[in-house]
């Protein structure tokens, strides 16, 4: 089920307005319509309040169901909240990383074929809606020896353009994974996307060939403009 669905339900369940349900989250019932009708999505960093608002779990919001199957986005969620919600003084904000790798939003040059790496299946779908919605091809995977696979498995085929990665994964870490595709497919440019976002990270990342590097949470624009 689409977020807005979910979102939309829920509310109904409440017996909450669009107004209501926007007051609680201090947005306008504007932004809790287009929502609803799939126009635009929350920003990632309200999911908390909007799980906390309509009780409901973060893979009922992204549509992940509660199967056990489901059980690990659903952990890599909660680490990507209690990592945000740390002491903020040992992460960087985006400006800073930023400086870090001399970056400046780029025009946009084409659709491209780009693939996402990460456990969770929620940021998964969330990152492949926001490209797709700028007309990107998305490829997804949901450990780095999947990851690894799959380009692999194009060697013969189209190209892929872009990796997105990130560094808390199960199996191979995400710094691990960048250093192979940096020794086997120099071509392909690597966005760490990543709430590790401490300064020595973001600095080995650099040194180890990474293009970027975008914090969780994140606006979409901020990824979309790296893309």
């Amino acid at each position: 089920m689409e977020m807005g669905n979910v979102i939309k339900e829920y509310r109904l369940l409440r017996n909450m307005t669009q107004e209501e349900l926007g007051a609680a989250l201090l947005v306008t019932s504007q932004a809790v319509s287009r929502w609803e009708t799939g126009v635009s999505y929350p920003d990632i960093a309200m999911i908390p309040e909007i799980v906390k608002v309509l009780g409901v779990s973060a893979d009922q919001l992204f549509g992940c169901g509660s199967s056990a199957s489901n059980k690990g986005g659903m952990m890599a969620y909660s680490e990507l909240v209690a990592t945000v919600q740390g002491p903020q003084d040992r992460l960087l904000n985006q400006s800073q990383i930023d400086s870090i790798f001399d970056d400046v939003p780029q025009q946009r040059l084409g659709e491209k074929l780009v693939l996402v790496i990460d456990d969770a299946d929620f940021m998964r779908m969330m990152v492949t809606d926001m490209l797709s919605s700028q007309h990107h091809k998305v490829l997804q995977a949901s450990s780095g020896e999947q990851g690894l696979e799959i380009l692999e498995g194009r060697t013969n085929g189209i190209p892929v353009d872009v990796c997105i990665l990130d560094i808390r994964l199960p199996g191979m870490n995400g710094l691990e994974v960048l250093e192979r595709i940096r020794r086997d497919y120099p071509d392909l440019k690597v966005i760490m996307l990543s709430a590790m976002s401490t300064e020595e990270i973001v600095k080995k990342a650099l040194e180890l060939g990474a293009a970027s590097f975008v914090a969780k949470p994140f606006q979409a624009c901020t990824l979309i403009e790296r893309i």
